[in-house]
């Protein structure tokens, strides 16, 4: 009896001092805002000086909208509650520090005039699907509230039939409110997920038992208001889309963001702008460049399970790096937070022509390359100089052979299925009364692919007649990737904290490649003169078949930290935000091997034939008379190189904003960079012994000064290359094979970048923030300082001086932009931008460092003449957000002009008539150009189709359709225009790297209750330029046109691309799920063109027999129109299983 009392007196004395409570929040005096006085100001007046919470449904907070009326600036709660409920015949209750507005009911809502109905559903986690026990969920409207079942479970039966708020809450989750309509008579299911606010570190739910805390990752409805309330043009994508996808990293996570697109499963392309024209912002920092031949960042090294968002600016700002003509991607990473949480996800893939087949080409590498680095079975060895020492080696043959690695064999091997495991661990610590948020995010990733690869190019011989080379090779790539992301927050207070962010990347990647070519290859009649065609070598004496084989390792570092504050003065008017970073970057290929060998056809030597699988021997020299640049010296039988690329970038940011007013705000920062670069390559070559002491030939013919060669050692076979590579092959008296070293001042390039910017910027939000003015000054000052040099013409001066070359660019840039938003109510939003950007050349593109890159069989090499880009972009954009983004809805169109001075291209060389070696790729500097682009976005729950399938079907497509063009002049020399099209080629075709349309849809089902997702997703590119030609066509002249006058390769054209996904996720138990992808469903072959008439566009080739008018002919060629296909592959289905369990 003495307990049953004490709890009725803890329970009145709780009712009295609630009701007491309540009094005094009724008679709190208030202060109201004095102009445009609305509903929403009077609720936001209470709740910030009376400090209690208001819970209300979409459809008062559009009421709440309407002005109201009245004279008085200074009133109570109770006189300010009264005026809206007069105003917007509203009613009111207050429950502690809660006041919930409601609307009379309605007729179909008054009892007894309609049949009740039920609602039930299930509350699980927003991320994981788990359900949520003891979750407290009350329809706002009837103030009616229970509580989920262990399964997470609610029912309410017997509701009149009406629309109500169903508002849903839990501990350390974000409270939901979810609009519901319950239907006479029936039962009606609303599945909530919740998304968590990590305020606790552990929850207790009785009759539940201690669970973990969550984790809050951003929703479809979060980045959909961000983009909403963002100043500029903006897309993006959520970590609860990334989660329903098969998507594994950023690179694929990227191609379903409106108007963006990728390129070589890892290259960035937006609005159709190749890579050179986006920048990557990871974490607030730049992200470094991470290839050797080109300005970008490898998107596909960042695993998809750690990133929280990718935001897409596509419009200048005055707070944006002014080199983002494209658009800036903006990549944050899973955040620490104060909860304690644990998530393993582990995936097992396979592709078809991959694994488990026993035929996987490999070679000999070091103990750690599992890990992702070489253990040193490749370093360079130390009985030569070091990465920029440029004297050459001074050692003998013996020690050649003893020092450096002698593998230089292939073998086979079974190819594993991939494995990924990714794990995150969130946990929080004291420190004092403060606590330290931490993430520790680790990735692991090996796989294995091998591909099948054609290409084709053609060249013209001396008396005009075109001929081909076919190239037939597999690549094989294993890699093994190892990611570290570690991330710290510090609350110092509500107004103040500080982040330590930390991305670590070690990569490393073995290539074995074996490619057969045949050239002097022509298109002809059987013979049989019906039409048959066949490819057959030309009836000359000239070598005919090569091999190369390329052993090749690429090992890559990347580390990229910044330390940050975020401070708020005078109560939120003043924001401070600073950031210091440092990313440094090392990209090396040690012991990159390429062994050449050609067939054994007894054209010049008479070595005894084997079985033709055995007839691959060294490729030699070339004798007197035969010409083939692909069989030079300084390639060498065998060559090894090794390359060193070390990149660092300091920056620090200050960015400060002041609210002057509650409609004008001022904003002011600085941004300032050092990057420094630093390549070094050392090279060798294998060749025959005979060669003078600098490497080159005093006689052409092999063995022709005199003394003593050993033709068995010389012309080795390829079965011997476990062999070749000793001292029973490399003799210092020249009888058999020496090493070279090649290198010298032209293998390196330093390089360095200044950047210092600084811009101001106003904000004006008049018409009560209907109206949203954001514009500013940016001004960058840019110094880029390259050192190299190119080396000398070997045929000319073989051994000669190198010629520096210096590069230093000083320029200063005024970017202005203005950004203007009009919100005519909360779910429009019309936009309209103008902006300044500029485009700079990279460091590779300045220096004159020539490569060949064996994978792709193309010397790259830069141009120092090249110059600054400078663009105005201008942008037009209607947003809707249907019912104020309650459903994560949006629909919206946008269009954009772009105008571009001097862009800078990726251009292609190589004169028909030199051979049929590799292209060469450079770049320059077209006169102008424009780009004319339309975009629309579409995000729309199908809910609204009365079938049950539906309820849970959503649809995300977008389409960018863009019209490019890009011209370059006649120069003008001493006041004269160049007419001559061979030396000075005038041009007007579509800008290149950009594509004239892309798209992207996708099917998206969630299942709450179930806990299944699935995904199917589509996209597709439209042809671009690889690369664009500089030159003519091919043009014989002359009796019987017989003598060419000139004639360039044509530009390579990317055909379209297109990529079919799909994914299904299922809780198996609470707290795992597992996820069944296929991607590249279609599997449709990548191909690329070389556009021989110079169109810029494909035309099919068409192959037309001969007339058989000439019965002398011995040779009844085809002759070959438009444009012939120059390389071909299949990546391959790629199978997916995936594990997630958290704890």
């Amino acid at each position: 009896m003495k307990q049953k009392l004490t709890y009725l007196y803890v329970f009145l004395i709780t009712l009295l001092t609630f009701n007491t409570a309540a009094a005094q929040i009724l008679d709190k005096k208030l202060k109201l805002p004095e102009e445009s006085l609305t509903g929403l100001k009077i609720v936001s007046a209470v709740k910030e000086q009376a400090g209690v919470r208001f819970n209300f449904g979409e459809a008062i907070n559009a009421k709440l909208a309407a002005p109201v009326k009245t004279k008085a600036t200074a009133i109570s709660v109770k006189e300010a509650l009264e005026l809206m409920k007069s105003t917007y015949g509203l009613s009111y209750e207050i429950n502690g520090v809660y006041i919930t507005l409601s609307l009379p009911k309605s007729p179909n809502v008054a009892a007894g005039q309609s049949s009740p109905g039920t609602i039930k559903g299930r509350i699980v986690e927003f991320e994981t699907s788990q359900p949520l026990p003891g979750a407290s969920v009350r329809i706002i409207e009837l103030n009616k509230g229970l509580t989920s079942d262990n399964s997470g479970h609610y029912k309410f039966a017997n509701i009149p039939a009406g629309k109500y708020t169903l508002q849903v809450s839990y501990i350390s989750y974000t409270t939901e409110k979810v609009q519901v309509e319950i239907k006479e008579g029936k039962e009606t299911s609303y599945d909530v997920k919740m998304q968590g606010s990590n305020f606790l570190n552990e929850v207790v739910v009785s009759g539940v038992g201690k669970r973990r805390a969550p984790v809050a990752h951003t929703s479809d409805k979060q980045v959909l208001q961000e983009i909403k309330m963002s100043q500029s043009v903006v897309s993006g994508i959520s970590s609860q889309q990334i989660s329903m996808s098969a998507d594994r990293n950023a690179a694929e996570v990227v191609k379903k963001i409106s108007g963006v697109t990728v390129k070589d499963d890892k290259f960035i392309i937006i609005r159709g702008m190749n890579e050179r024209y986006n920048m990557t912002y990871l974490n607030g920092n730049i992200a470094p460049s991470t290839e050797l031949y080109s300005r970008a960042f490898s998107m596909d090294l960042i695993p998809s399970r750690v990133i929280d968002r990718i935001m897409v600016y596509k419009s200048p700002a005055p707070d944006l790096m002014g080199d983002m003509t494209g658009g800036a991607v903006k990549i944050f990473t899973k955040d620490a937070v104060n909860v304690k949480h644990f998530d393993i996800e582990v995936q097992m893939g396979v592709r078809p022509n991959t694994t488990f087949k026993d035929k996987f080409q490999t070679y000999q590498g070091s103990s750690t390359d599992f890990l992702g680095f070489d253990g040193g079975l490749r370093k360079l060895p130390a009985t030569v100089p070091g990465y920029g020492n440029f004297t050459k080696a001074q050692i003998s043959q013996q020690q050649y052979a003893q020092s450096f690695s002698p593998h230089l064999q292939y073998g086979f091997k079974t190819a594993l299925p991939m494995l990924q495991v990714t794990a995150n661990y969130y946990d929080s610590f004291k420190i004092g009364n403060k606590r330290l948020g931490m993430l520790t995010s680790l990735s692991y990733k090996n796989e294995s692919q091998q591909t099948d690869v054609a290409r084709a190019n053609s060249y013209f011989s001396s008396d005009a007649v075109r001929s081909y080379q076919f190239h037939k090779e597999t690549q094989a790539t294993q890699a093994a990737q190892l990611n570290l992301l570690q991330n710290f927050s510090f609350k110092l207070r509500d107004s103040s904290k500080l982040v330590f962010k930390n991305f670590i990347l070690q990569q490393g990647q073995s290539a074995t490649v074996i490619r057969n070519t045949k050239t002097d290859q022509h298109l002809i009649d059987d013979g049989s003169q019906t039409g048959i065609a066949i490819w057959t070598d030309l009836p000359v004496n000239y070598r005919t078949q090569d091999r190369n084989i390329v052993l090749s390792y690429t090992q890559r570092f990347l580390y990229s930290g910044n330390l940050g504050g975020s401070h708020y003065f005078q109560k939120g008017k003043q924001h401070l935000e600073w950031n210091g970073g440092l990313t440094y970057s090392r990209l090396e290929l040690p012991d990159q091997r390429q062994i050449r060998l050609q067939y054994n056809r007894h054209d010049y030597f008479n070595l005894l034939p084997g079985t033709q699988a055995l007839n691959w021997v060294a490729a030699y020299r070339p004798t007197p008379g035969v010409e083939n640049a692909d069989n030079g010296l300084e390639k060498g039988m065998v060559s090894r190189l090794w390359t060193r690329n070390i990149e660092k970038v300091y920056n620090g940011s200050a960015d400060y904003t002041w609210k002057v007013k509650n409609w004008i705000t001022f904003k002011a920062g600085t941004y300032q960079q050092w990057k420094e670069r630093t390549l070094f390559r050392r090279v060798y070559t294998l060749n025959e012994g005979d060669l003078n002491s600098m490497g080159y030939t005093d006689v052409q013919d092999i063995g022709g000064n005199g003394n003593y060669i050993d033709y068995n050692l010389v012309f080795w076979k390829e079965q011997e290359l476990g062999k070749v590579w000793s001292t029973d092959y490399l003799k210092d008296n020249g009888s058999g094979l020496k090493v070279f070293d090649r290198t010298s001042g032209s293998d390196a390039y330093t390089a360095s970048e200044q950047n210092n910017a600084g811009y101001a910027a106003l904000s004006l939000l008049p018409f009560d923030g209907k109206l949203d003015i954001y514009g500013g000054l940016r001004v960058e000052y840019n110094r880029q300082k390259v050192a190299g040099a190119t080396p000398p013409n070997m045929y000319d001066a073989p051994g000669g001086v190198n010629v520096p070359v210096m590069v230093d660019n000083k320029t200063t840039s005024y970017l202005p932009s203005l950004n203007i938003g009009y919100r005519p109510n909360q779910s429009l939003v019309f936009r309209t931008a103008y902006g300044k950007t500029v485009n700079r050349p990279e460091f590779r593109e300045l220096s004159p460092y020539t490569e060949l890159d064996y994978i792709n069989n193309q010397y790259i090499k830069g141009n120092n003449d090249l110059i600054s880009a400078s663009v105005n972009n201008y942008d037009l954009r209607a947003e809707w957000y249907p019912k104020n983004n309650a459903k994560s809805e949006s629909v919206s169109i946008g269009a954009f002009y772009k105008e571009i001075a001097n862009p800078i291209e990726r251009m292609i060389y190589r004169n028909l008539f030199l051979g049929s070696g590799p292209s060469h790729i450079s770049y320059a500097n077209a006169s102008r150009a424009t780009i004319k682009g339309l975009e629309i976005d579409l995000r729309k729950s199908l809910d609204f189709i009365p079938l049950d399938l539906f309820r849970n079907l959503s649809f995300i497509g977008n389409l960018t359709l863009i019209n490019s063009k890009a011209t370059k002049d006649l120069d003008t020399l001493s006041g004269n225009k160049n007419t001559d099209p061979g030396l000075n080629p005038h041009f007007t075709r579509q800008l290149q790297g950009q594509a004239p349309y892309s798209y992207n849809l996708g099917l998206h089902y969630d299942n709450a209750a179930s806990g299944t997702k699935a995904a199917i997703t589509f996209n597709q590119i439209g042809p671009r330029l690889y690369a664009a030609a500089n030159g003519v066509p091919f043009k014989p002249v002359g009796p019987d046109n017989k003598f060419p006058v000139t004639g360039n390769q044509g530009s390579l054209i990317e055909l379209k691309r297109s990529s079919f996904d799909f994914s299904i996720t299922q809780r198996i138990v609470k707290s795992m799920q597992l996820k069944f992808s296929i991607q590249n469903i279609l599997n449709q072959p990548i191909r690329m063109v070389e556009d021989e008439n110079f169109t810029f566009k494909y035309e099919k080739a068409v192959f037309t027999p001969p007339t058989f008018e000439n019965k002398d002919l011995v040779i009844n060629k085809y002759v070959v129109s438009g444009d012939m296909i120059s390389n071909e592959y299949k990546s391959d289905r790629h199978f997916i299983l995936s594990f997630l369990y958290s704890f």
